[in-house]
């Protein structure tokens, strides 16, 4: 299991220098980038989708 800990690790950090090298910018910007900026609009987007959901339940439950 360590191995493929280690070549999911290693894949992962490939893909993300290969995006900055795409996008211009250093691996630090596009690890800032994903942790700051992406992976919070992404959680925000969750859990609107699942606030949204809960309404949708209720409504239908009261149509019963």
């Amino acid at each position: 299991m360590t191995q493929f800990g280690f070549t999911l690790y290693a894949a992962c950090v490939d893909f993300m220098v290969r995006v900055a090298a795409l996008a211009g910018a250093t691996y630090r910007d596009a690890n800032a980038f994903l942790f700051f900026v992406l992976w919070p609009v992404v959680t925000v987007a969750l859990l609107a989708i699942v606030a949204w959901q809960a309404v949708v339940l209720r409504r239908l439950e009261r149509r019963r």
